[in-house]
C-alpha cells in the first residue's frame, strides 16, 4: 500500500491533491498536514495533523514508511509577502527545511515540491515561451522563497539525500466541481474567480506588447497540476533521480481572451474597466512544456473552457 504525506492539505491545490491521489491509488494512506483544519475535507485523507510547520518541529514520518512527500505548505500572496517579508521567509523556508530534514532522516526518497514560474522573474519582451533553462531572477519575497527552497532541495539531491521533483507551475485555475472543492483565497486575487463572481472585468493595462494589448498568461487547470504531481512522483520512483519541470499548457491567453471565454460560457456581458498597468507585470508568461511532455511524459487534459465551466455554481 502506498503512503503519502501532503503538507498544506487544507489549501486550494493541497486539497485537490489529496482527492487525485485517492483516485490514482484507491488504497493509499494519506497523511495530511496543515495549520488550518477544515472539517469538510476530512474524507480526503486518513489522518490529519495540525501543525504550524514554521514553529513546530516535524515528527510524523516514524509512524510508517512513506513513499513520497508532496510539499504545498506555503504562504503565497505576493502583496502580503512584500509587506511581511520576514514572516514569508520564516514560514516558507523553515517549514520546508523541517519537513525535508525528517524525510531525509527517515529515508523517504521522493519529494515533490510545489514551486512557481515566479522564480523566473521579469522576462525580456522578446521572450514569450519560458523553458526550465531560462535564468532565475525572482523579484519579490514570495518568488525569492520559492527560488531559495529550490536551491535547498537541489543541494540535498546533489548530496544523494533525496530525489526531488521541482514543479514550476504557471497560473493555477479551476476546481473539481464534482468533489465540491473550491478556490478559497482570502482575499481572492486570481483573475478567473474574480471574473466569475462579478459583471465588472478590471483590466490592469491595455498597452502590453501583445496582439490585443493585455497581458498573456498560461492558465492550467488545478486537476492537471495535481495529475502532474502524481506523474512526477512516479518519475522519481522509477528513475531514481530528480527533475525540474514547468507545469503548464504551453498556450497563452490574454486577459481579454479570458473575459471573452467567460462571457461565452456564462452568457453574461461584462463591463470592461481599464486601469493602469501594475508594476512588475510582464507581457508574456507562457511555459515551454517540452520537458513536461517528453521527460515527465505528461500532457494536460483541460483547457480554458473546462476551467470556466468548473467554476460555474461556485459561491466561494
Amino acid at each position: 500500500m502506498k503512503s503519502f504525506i501532503v503538507t498544506g492539505a487544507s489549501g486550494y491545490i493541497g486539497s485537490h491533491m489529496c482527492y487525485e491521489l485517492r483516485r490514482s491509488y484507491p488504497n493509499c494512506h494519506i497523511t495530511a498536514v496543515d495549520r488550518v483544519k477544515k472539517e469538510k475535507l476530512n474524507h480526503l485523507y486518513d489522518e490529519f495533523h495540525l501543525y504550524d510547520l514554521s514553529r513546530t518541529n516535524f515528527h510524523l514520518m516514524n509512524k510508517r514508511q512513506y513513499d513520497c512527500v508532496f510539499h504545498f505548505a506555503s504562504l503565497a500572496s505576493v502583496p502580503e509577502g512584500e509587506k511581511y517579508g520576514r514572516k514569508y521567509y520564516e514560514n516558507n523556508l523553515v517549514s520546508l527545511i523541517r519537513v525535508l530534514n525528517e524525510a531525509i532522516f527517515y529515508h523517504v526518497k521522493n519529494f515533490v515540491f510545489s514551486s512557481s514560474c515566479a522564480v523566473y522573474g521579469p522576462v525580456k519582451p522578446t521572450v514569450t515561451i519560458i523553458s526550465e533553462d531560462h535564468p532565475k531572477n525572482p523579484v519579490g519575497v514570495y518568488a525569492k522563497t520559492k527560488s531559495i527552497a529550490e536551491d535547498i532541495l537541489l543541494e540535498a539531491q546533489k548530496n544523494g539525500e533525496i530525489n526531488a521533483a521541482i514543479l514550476r507551475y504557471f497560473n493555477a485555475a479551476g476546481r473539481n466541481k464534482e468533489a465540491e472543492l473550491y478556490e478559497e483565497h482570502d482575499p481572492e486575487t486570481h483573475l478567473i474567480p474574480l471574473l466569475m463572481k462579478s459583471t465588472i472585468a478590471n483590466i490592469y493595462g491595455d498597452n502590453y506588447d501583445t496582439p490585443d494589448g493585455t497581458a498573456v498568461r498560461d492558465y492550467i487547470h488545478v486537476v492537471d497540476i495535481c495529475r502532474a504531481h502524481i506523474r512526477a512522483y512516479e518519475y522519481l520512483d522509477i528513475r531514481k533521480r530528480g527533475i525540474v519541470c514547468n507545469i503548464g499548457t504551453g498556450k497563452g491567453l490574454s486577459v481579454k481572451q479570458v473575459i471573452d471565454a467567460i462571457e461565452e460560457v456564462t452568457e453574461k456581458t461584462m463591463e470592461r474597466v481599464v486601469h493602469h498597468r501594475r508594476q512588475g507585470d510582464v507581457d508574456y508568461l507562457v511555459s515551454d512544456v517540452k520537458r513536461m511532455n517528453d521527460e515527465l511524459t505528461f500532457e494536460t487534459q483541460y483547457d480554458i473552457i473546462d476551467i470556466i465551466k468548473s467554476m460555474e455554481g461556485s459561491n466561494k
